[in-house]
């Protein structure tokens, strides 16, 4: 997935050599890992756990705690400087390769092998697409919901006067998933002097994102009913206007259907 787009994955841990190389025998690990026994450039991130003192008496192989990063990702550029950065206070989610690919090439592309809905209008085309292939247990991966407006035409974005319809996106609340705070891209302020209002809009493609992470009520043991899939209902309220029209406001009704990538047993490879 990374190579294909010229990104470099690397891991940095404060593991020796031989331990680093051992973890990726037996994980069949691909990318490079990246050795810093005494957390020289963990400290340089700002990312050493301050949560682990010098003094903890708990070990792991041999060795303190004390050294390990807070567990996320760093995006940087060519030259090293920080572009993007993923952590999350629950040290056992991580963000998905899709999410993190996207961020790193800056553009939403929806891949073929992602699942994907759509609806064309007479005046907006709506689509909802995943980041990834699947979903998978505690990471968090990125629903897209995409407007693309034809020429001409604006919705709204808030904040607004009262009388006009913001764009909206949500996905409800559902059982063993964690729905995430839409996440919507800037405005740009239009005037219209026929009203004598300036109002924010949004033009041409659009892309509101929505974070989704499964948890252990989908993938626990205990679950003899865990679904191989599941279906994401999207509901999308937009009204679309052009210079001298404003068409009825809408809500749509996307469905999106998404794999669960199966855990793999302990011993699994």
């Amino acid at each position: 997935m990374f190579e294909a787009e010229n990104i470099r994955v690397y891991g940095v841990s404060y593991d020796s050599e031989e331990q680093l190389r051992t973890f990726a025998d037996g994980h069949d690990v691909t990318y490079d890992l990246l050795s810093d026994p005494d957390s020289a450039v963990i400290r340089k991130f700002g990312i050493l756990n301050t949560l682990i003192t010098p003094d903890d008496p708990e070990q792991g192989a041999g060795r303190s705690y004390y050294g390990l990063p807070f567990p996320g990702v760093y995006v940087t550029d060519a030259t090293g400087v920080v572009t993007e950065k993923f952590f999350h206070r629950y040290y056992g989610t991580r963000d998905s390769a899709g999410a993190i690919r996207d961020s790193a090439l800056g553009e939403l592309l929806a891949r073929h092998e992602a699942p994907t809905a759509e609806l064309n209008g007479a005046q907006v085309n709506l689509s909802a697409f995943l980041s990834d292939a699947s979903l998978k247990f505690e990471t968090q991966s990125t629903i897209y919901v995409r407007f693309e407006l034809d020429g001409g035409l604006h919705v709204y974005g808030r904040p607004l006067p009262d009388g006009y319809i913001a764009s909206e996106v949500t996905i409800q609340d559902m059982p063993g998933l964690r729905i995430g705070v839409p996440q919507y891209p800037a405005t740009h302020a239009r005037a219209f002097p026929e009203l004598g209002v300036t109002l924010n809009v949004y033009e041409g493609v659009v892309d509101v994102a929505i974070p989704v992470t499964p948890n252990a009520e989908v993938f626990h043991r205990t679950n003899a009913d865990r679904p191989e899939m599941v279906n994401l209902p999207v509901s999308v309220l937009y009204q679309v206007c052009s210079e001298t029209v404003c068409y009825v406001p809408r809500t749509e009704e996307l469905s999106l259907e998404v794999p669960f990538e199966p855990l793999l047993a302990r011993d699994a490879r």
